[in-house]
């Protein structure tokens, strides 16, 4: 892998935590009574969390451009572990075991996939 590749894989991990942030925005956002129907989904944390991932599909877009695209899909998959834990931090949710079965595969195939 040369240079521009190892810089386009960071940036798309760098994507994929900027993903798992905004989905953390958009929970934080559904455990809030908003006074109505429109403020649920024009509030700050929305909006915020939306811009978030339309900065991450431009990011990745350039990313895709100097990179394969077989290595893409096992850097983005890593977005569903990131979301995983850092819920585990931020909200204090408490994982069901299909989530946790569903991360560890996610990671084992990550693993088989680079190693392998």
């Amino acid at each position: 892998m040369n240079r521009n590749q190892l810089i386009a894989m960071g940036v798309m991990f760098f994507c994929a935590l900027l993903s798992a942030i905004s989905q953390i925005l958009l929970k934080k956002s559904t455990r809030v009574h908003h006074a109505s129907a429109w403020r649920e989904y024009a509030n700050v944390r929305v909006m915020v969390a939306y811009g978030i991932l339309a900065v991450t599909i431009v990011l990745n877009i350039f990313a895709y451009s100097v990179l394969n695209y077989k290595y893409g899909s096992v850097v983005m998959s890593s977005s569903y572990v990131m979301t995983l834990l850092l819920s585990m931090v931020f909200l204090r949710d408490k994982p069901t075991w299909r989530s946790i079965v569903g991360n560890v595969l996610i990671v084992l195939g990550i693993i088989v996939y680079v190693f392998l």
